[in-house]
């Protein structure tokens, strides 16, 4: 595919690791500042592969859409993790690493399985609640004897757009249509791309922290005292593991997605990449090393 960056591609500035200030850190913000810098990188590069557009029409056709708006959101989360890491707010960086994570698995599963079929299923999967809330709507609207509510004429008229813009009919939603999606649940997505050892980590711990479960409460939002519990409401300090993974999954989908887009990507642009990871992995070697070390002494 030819292809042309919406705007000119801004040059990325390199993140230098200084090896033997983190083989000597006493402190773990060491590597939680590094971590911090390296995922603005890959979020920087992130933002700049989302830009490439198709030289012809200058624009994405639906199922590239679906790629390309998943990168989209990957970068606006990573930039979301930053900002709440950097507050120190560990709390909430499970939550949006979680998301981010997500959202890897989904990007890397449909260059893997690009098939119509399978985009047109991730579509009507998504479209599930419109069709559930237009059959309500019309439901009541019966029940009136056919009385229509001026806020049931918006939602209906926002129902339809959505349907029509998105390419399909109103008849397309329904579940042997988009079993191709639902049939693959995100842990069988993450073990198809190779990253079911990840998921346990990435997806089922912080799965907690998404739905308030009682493990996010205990952990993060509880203090235990002698005759039961307090509310606490400090913010506990980020670890940079979780920038780390990030990071690498990022730069690891990036060049994914270059090479489905492009034919043999773009190859300064990967070697960058390819770079960037080399430095991610480093840190984290440095950074385990560390640990290691506190638990030995």
């Amino acid at each position: 595919m030819n292809t042309i960056f919406e705007n000119e591609p801004p040059e990325i500035n390199r993140v230098e690791l200084n090896l033997d200030e983190l083989k000597n850190s006493k402190h773990e913000g060491t590597f939680n500042n590094i971590g911090v810098e390296l995922l603005k990188e890959a979020g920087s590069y992130t933002c700049v592969v989302a830009s490439i557009l198709p030289v012809d029409k200058r624009a994405w056709s639906r199922d590239e859409a679906i790629l390309g708006g998943l990168l989209v959101r990957l970068y606006k989360l990573l930039s979301a993790l930053l900002d709440q890491t950097c507050q120190h707010r560990r709390d909430t960086t499970a939550v949006i690493g979680r998301l981010a994570f997500e959202c890897v698995i989904n990007i890397q599963f449909l260059i893997k399985n690009a098939d119509p079929e399978m985009f047109e299923a991730f579509i009507l999967y998504s479209l599930k609640h419109e069709r559930r809330l237009r059959v309500t709507i019309t439901e009541n609207i019966e029940k009136r004897g056919g009385q229509v509510l001026p806020i049931e004429k918006r939602m209906l008229a926002s129902i339809e757009s959505s349907i029509k813009d998105s390419g399909v009919n109103i008849e397309d939603i329904k579940q042997e249509k988009w079993k191709n999606w639902s049939d693959s649940n995100l842990y069988i997505r993450a073990n198809d791309v190779g990253l079911g050892k990840a998921y346990l980590g990435m997806i089922s711990g912080p799965s907690q922290s998404v739905h308030g479960n009682w493990r996010d409460l205990q952990f993060y939002h509880l203090e235990e005292v002698e005759n039961g519990y307090k509310p606490n409401l400090e913010w506990s300090m980020p670890r940079p593991q979780l920038l780390f993974a990030i990071g690498t999954i990022t730069v690891d989908t990036l060049i994914k997605y270059l090479d489905y887009l492009i034919d043999n990507g773009q190859k300064q642009l990967c070697d960058k990449l390819l770079d960037l990871r080399e430095r991610i992995v480093l840190a984290d070697r440095e950074h385990e090393r560390y640990l290691s070390s506190r638990q030995n002494s």
